[in-house]
């Protein structure tokens, strides 16, 4: 009777083993965006006080040094937020699906592109601390994921999209920069990070993606709208379709070498009908982001190069 029960226990316990052997986690995606969507959900809002709120900004643009005291409780309720955003950009850099669906006349939304921007200064102000408090490695390491960040959110959508991410960019690239000029990085890191800034691109990412974005939404508009029995309705199409191409081809040029391009393209904007010139944004706007970020990138390769 006794070896009947404790046969019986071992079955037990040998079928519970298995079970456990047989547990799985479902697969882990690749996709960064679902990633993001959890560290947007997760970002609370600092203070929403005067003092607050010029304290933020005077640290972030270098004007006063860290206060810890003050300003250490805002990071660390934002903390699960900030990694979330960080774990994810360490995933596929070619695999960022925000599932926006413009096909069916569906904008961005506006929260969505504030929570982006307040999480993008919230991880350039975690550098900032971490580099207050000497740490200089994880500075870096915060401030090029912030920079993974923006790229990716160039991703999600049209020019507006493009817009927000470039500043999200500079809100990291910039702290790279001063901490480089201001001898903060040893020549070791600069060494390291100058290699990883000479591979992104000048003007931070392929705007000619969100502009296409646009020519996409604008000519689903202009089909659906088009009067039958009315030739010149294709071929005002037509000449809507041809220019924003140009257009788009042109933002793929480097942002100086575009310059005139764009003037030109802009000054014949006129010709185009009326509501088609109402669909297409502006291009000076975007070619000047791209000029600035190019700058910017270039003046951290050169602080980087300054022994």
């Amino acid at each position: 009777m006794k070896f009947r029960l404790l046969a019986t226990i071992m079955a037990i316990l040998a079928s519970a083993h298995t079970v456990r052997a047989q547990a799985m986690f479902p697969p882990e995606t690749d996709n960064a965006a679902l990633r993001y969507w959890f560290a947007l959900a997760e970002v609370r809002e600092p203070p929403d006080d005067e003092a607050t709120r010029h304290l933020l900004e005077a640290t972030f643009v270098g004007q006063v040094v860290w206060d810890e005291t003050k300003l250490g409780p805002i990071l660390d309720s934002n903390l699960e937020a900030l990694r979330t955003m960080q774990r994810a950009t360490k995933l596929p850099v070619s695999v960022c699906n925000w599932g926006f669906d413009y096909r069916n006349g569906e904008r961005t939304p506006v929260w969505f592109s504030m929570r982006a921007r307040l999480l993008s200064h919230l991880n350039a102000l975690q550098g900032i601390r971490e580099m207050a408090h000497g740490d200089s490695r994880a500075a870096i390491d915060t401030w090029l994921a912030g920079v993974h960040f923006g790229q990716d959110m160039s991703r999600s959508g049209p020019m507006i999209a493009a817009m927000i991410a470039h500043a999200m960019i500079l809100d990291n690239v910039n702290p790279l920069r001063d901490s480089a000029r201001q001898g903060k990085l040893n020549e070791e890191q600069k060494t390291k990070l100058s290699v990883v800034v000479k591979t992104m691109p000048e003007d931070g990412f392929d705007w000619g993606t969100a502009w296409g974005v646009e020519f996409a939404i604008g000519d689903q508009f202009l089909q659906k709208s088009r009067t039958t029995g009315k030739p010149e309705s294709g071929d005002k199409i037509r000449a809507y379709e041809e220019y924003m191409l140009a257009a788009q081809a042109a933002l793929r040029e480097p942002p100086a070498e575009a310059k005139s391009r764009i003037a030109d393209l802009e000054s014949k904007l006129r010709r185009l009908g009326k509501v088609e010139q109402i669909l297409i944004p502006s291009l000076r706007v975007p070619n000047e982001a791209r000029i600035r970020l190019a700058t910017a990138h270039q003046e951290l390769i050169q602080a980087l190069s300054t022994k």
